[in-house]
């Protein structure tokens, strides 16, 4: 596994071909000028971004994976940002920003100081106007610090590498990115990266892993409820049941975390 700790030698271990890069500055009033932006979001985007450069373009001219396209789906070049921040707290709402400004499948690389996140999202073709693409889910890795990964962080950077994605099509090579940045979120819970759970019976496949995920969200949800519901409860029997409940949402969580 190749140790990453700059943004420099994750750029390294990508291994985008030359032939990709373009390095073209774009200027934040782009997207805050010409988009219906709410106050918080205009705010951030001045405030918040240092600078955004479209870094590399992924098409068949600039690299061996030929082009995808059919009535849901446009994948006929993948654009790659990378966006400096001067402050974290708001890159995710400046992702979706850029992610339905862009029409393209879109990488974005959040840095900020020594931390780097990594977003992704689907975008299918909008059936009422076939000019107009549908951003539908988002992925995102959250903040990675690059000066110190956790074990599975620093997996997942040796990991996401283009020589490791796909080349049959472009929608390929862009759910490969999917998929790993999917992988880290289910290490979270797990404790480890994997692209594929390790029980023979386990979900495999992008849809499951996300709705694992999703499950064990709305389970965490409800035992937090719980609990707190449980600190003022002053009746013993009732104490007992929520404790049992509290105790069956583990167990709940425990039984979608193996199968991750």
């Amino acid at each position: 596994m190749t140790n990453i700790r700059s943004i420099e030698e994750f750029h390294e271990n990508l291994a985008v071909p030359e032939a990709c890069m373009l390095g073209k500055r774009l200027f934040k009033k782009q997207f805050y000028e010409h988009g219906q932006l709410g106050t918080t979001d205009k705010k951030a985007f001045v405030e918040d971004i240092d600078g955004i450069e479209w870094r590399y373009t992924i098409k068949p001219a600039t690299i061996n994976v030929p082009k995808l396209e059919d009535d849901a789906h446009e994948y006929l070049e993948i654009a790659i940002l990378q966006v400096v921040l001067t402050v974290a707290d708001h890159h995710l709402r400046i992702a979706s920003v850029i992610q339905k400004a862009i029409p393209y499948p879109l990488v974005i690389f959040f840095v900020c100081g020594s931390r780097l996140a990594v977003n992704a999202a689907d975008k299918r073709v909008n059936r009422a106007d076939a000019n107009k693409i549908v951003t539908e889910a988002s992925y995102d890795t959250g903040w990675i610090d690059l000066a110190a990964p956790e074990a599975a962080q620093a997996a997942f950077l040796s990991d996401f590498r283009v020589t490791n994605f796909s080349y049959r099509n472009l929608y390929d090579f862009y759910q490969d990115a999917v998929a790993r940045i999917i992988a880290l979120n289910c290490a979270v819970h797990t404790g480890r990266y994997a692209l594929q759970a390790e029980a023979s019976d386990a979900p495999k496949g992008k849809t499951e892993r996300l709705e694992a995920l999703r499950q064990i969200e709305k389970f965490q949800r409800e035992r937090n409820e719980l609990r707190n519901k449980l600190k003022k409860e002053k009746n013993l029997g009732s104490q007992v049941s929520l404790n049992t409940k509290i105790k069956q949402l583990g167990d709940r969580i425990e039984a979608v975390r193996n199968e991750m």
